[in-house]
């Protein structure tokens, strides 16, 4: 019985670190990669903890295998946004201006119904208030309704009614250029190109550059580059 409590605390001690290790997430928030370690790990770790037959460290071997595993895929997702997209995909546009899309509906093998339930679970009725939905690499829907269905903010009380200036989206992460926010935002890499002459910027020193529709932009340099 002390054995089998003992084992049991190594193991669950192991897997608080390994969730530190993996980072803070909800549980809807898991990318696909994330999430299939997290299903692995759990039923890795009640296999030792209900047989007390099998070797500790044969029971906890696997799961530092596949915690090395995601935090080695991590990195090189950070590196390379292609292998990023590649293992977790890229955000879609599924409504823009109150028209679905149903090209993007078939791809993510999502109905009419799917989409509309999402929807509501986001206080959204009516699809003539979503001016763009996007469906984010971790299964979520993100609304952006259109300006009148907006919440009132302070800047909106000068200008009534308030203006439209569009999805802000971030179109250069770390250096890294971000195809389908471009084209939702409809700027291209000469465009951006042109913004960094103006900033007197390279593309490698940019932490973020955000662009709305009304192709208003905010940059933010890395440290190394202010």
């Amino acid at each position: 019985m002390a054995i089998s409590a003992i084992r049991t605390l190594i193991i669950y001690a192991m897997l608080v670190a390994a969730m530190r290790i993996m980072g803070r997430r909800q549980l809807g928030e898991l990318q696909p990669i994330e999430l299939v370690v997290t299903l692995l790990i759990s039923d890795l770790a009640s296999v030792p903890m209900q047989d007390s037959g099998i070797p500790l460290f044969s029971g906890l071997v696997p799961i530092v295998v596949l915690i090395a595993s995601e935090v080695l895929l991590s990195a090189l997702m950070l590196k390379s946004p292609r292998f990023a997209s590649l293992v977790s995909g890229t955000p879609l546009i599924v409504i823009r201006d109150g028209c679905p899309d149903r090209n993007v509906l078939r791809r993510l093998r999502m109905t009419v119904e799917d989409l509309s339930e999402s929807l509501r679970g986001q206080n959204v009725f009516d699809l003539r208030d979503v001016q763009l939905a996007i469906a984010e690499t971790n299964g979520t829907i993100t609304v952006y309704p259109v300006a009148a269905k907006r919440p009132t903010v302070y800047e909106d009380l000068a200008r009534l009614p308030p203006q439209d200036h569009g999805m802000p989206l971030i179109v250069v992460a770390d250096g890294k250029l971000c195809d389908w926010a471009m084209q939702a935002c409809g700027v291209t890499s000469v465009w951006i190109d042109r913004v960094l002459r103006a900033e007197h910027r390279t593309l490698d020193e940019v932490l973020i550059l955000s662009v709305n529709g009304c192709k208003d932009y905010y940059l933010v340099p890395k440290e190394g580059g202010v």
